[in-house]
């Protein structure tokens, strides 16, 4: 025992006195020489190597280091950069074809287009007191709230850099408040921009978006039920701006409410199940023209003869109900084999063409974690034109918007312009994931689209894109 003592001495000294220059290697290299010496046998020669470097991780973490300065200990910081080749095909419009410039069609949708496009983006969150984080994310691409995508093009033309996020976050430590704190230590409060707070899929929710605004979440402590397995209660709460107009009593805004069950792995394929019923009240749209969307959703039609467009004011409100549902598993039998499978349902009381759903299915590591891990899915979207507001749903499955056919008007909503990320649109989307070294993954991913209303035969509109991603 003393002589694991005097070890555990030398090594914090070793720690103390060389700061953040110390490496787990001079550790393993000190250890060895005692090893050798004959002062420590190999087996507590590796007590000591594993506690010593779960303290020192354990003390950065709380921000108690004495090897490192104060103020690093507080900072995280991280990022990504993600390179993609893209390749889309589908319909040539040469009948039919639009006679006024659309936004997100360009006067005409190109029957093949291939493209390189760069993703790079960078956060610092920092812990301001016990209660409070502040953080910040800057990413490449422009202001489309669905994308940070910087396509090759410009001759070399440099990409603008711009803040994605910076939010503030208010959290209840369960030490700090007596008494009741085990009941509030999962409860956070977000203002700023930040990310989505919900459990949503992108049928719903864009990955890229980040909401403005505030937001409540709180995950309860564990809830035993007789012979039932453990679950988590959970809620968010979320206002988020739409649009500011100087008038609190027509500004378009977004009022979300989450409640929903998690449970801890259960029954003989060790399964976990996540169901959640959320209610999206999308305040003061109806009669709005939205300056971000595809022109998917029902709209006013203005203008006369060829000029003739779906881009006026939406004419139905969206109060959106949404039902999703995860169930993930671990095994089969005594062997390990992660899957699982999940859905969206979402419908709109407002409107007419007013469902959507998601159902999909994988197989392989729900997350991906060390090289070697990898996960195949494939799923099924079908999304009406009034389910959801347009600028909400994942911007690289496609919707199809609407045009004038000669002199007269299509106020069917039956057209068939392949529009990025909008509602009108049903079919398939696969993916393969495999992460090929430490922090490094490759995705392949293919999109298959059709319009659910279109006046001609609209043929398929497909989407492959090839990923490179890397996490530092």
């Amino acid at each position: 025992m003393k002589k694991i003592l005097l070890a555990v001495a030398v090594v914090a000294m070793i720690l103390l006195y060389t700061g953040a220059q110390a490496r787990a290697s001079e550790i393993d290299v000190l250890l060895t020489k005692l090893v050798e010496k004959n002062v420590l046998t190999p087996a507590e020669a590796q007590i000591i190597c594993d506690e010593t470097k779960l303290q020192v991780s354990k003390d950065l973490s709380q921000g108690k280091s004495l090897s490192v300065p104060e103020w690093s200990q507080r900072i995280k910081m991280g990022g990504d950069v993600r390179f993609r080749t893209q390749y889309d095909s589908g319909k040539n419009n040469t009948v039919g074809r639009p006679t006024v410039a659309l936004p997100g069609n360009n006067n005409g949708i190109q029957n093949q287009q291939i493209r390189q496009r760069v993703r790079g983006r960078f956060y610092l969150e920092g812990k301001v007191n016990d209660f409070t984080y502040a953080g910040t994310r800057f990413a490449g691409g422009g202001v489309d709230p669905r994308s940070t995508n910087d396509t090759l093009t410009g001759y070399f033309s440099k990409a603008n850099v711009m803040f994605d996020q910076y939010y503030i976050r208010f959290e209840a430590p369960s030490d700090m408040i007596r008494d009741y704190g085990q009941y509030f230590s999962d409860l956070k409060l977000w203002v700023g921009k930040f990310n989505i707070p919900f459990e949503s899929s992108e049928l719903v929710w864009d990955s890229d978006i980040n909401p403005g605004g505030m937001a409540l979440q709180y995950v309860s402590p564990d809830i035993k039920f007789g012979s039932l397995p453990s679950m988590n209660a959970f809620s968010n709460l979320g206002m988020f701006w739409l649009n500011e107009a100087a008038n609190i009593n027509t500004d378009p805004m977004l009022l979300g409410g989450q409640v929903g069950l998690k449970t801890d792995a259960f029954g003989p394929l060790d399964t976990k199940v996540n169901l959640s019923v959320a209610f999206y009240d999308f305040e003061n749209l109806k009669g709005k023209t939205p300056t971000i969307t595809s022109l998917t959703n029902t709209r006013t039609w203005i203008g006369s003869g060829d000029a003739t467009v779906n881009q006026g004011a939406l004419q139905y409100g969206y109060s959106v109900f949404d039902l999703l549902v995860n169930i993930d598993n671990e095994k089969i039998g005594d062997i390990a084999f992660p899957h699982g499978f999940y859905g969206d349902f979402i419908y709109n009381p407002e409107a007419v063409l007013n469902k959507g759903a998601l159902v999909g299915a994988y197989v392989g590591k729900k997350k991906l974690k060390a090289p070697g891990d990898w996960k195949v899915r494939t799923e099924w979207r079908y999304i009406e034109r009034d389910a959801i507001p347009d600028f909400m749903p994942d911007s690289d499955f496609y919707g199809f918007g609407t045009w004038t056919n000669g002199n007269n008007a299509l106020n069917s909503g039956n057209n068939g312009v392949p529009v990025g990320g909008g509602t009108n649109g049903k079919g398939i989307n696969m993916a393969l994931e495999y992460q090929l070294l430490k922090n490094t993954t490759l995705n392949v991913e293919y999109y298959w689209m059709k319009p659910i209303n279109s006046w001609d035969r609209t043929n398929p509109w497909n989407e492959f894109q090839l990923d490179v991603i890397t996490k530092f």
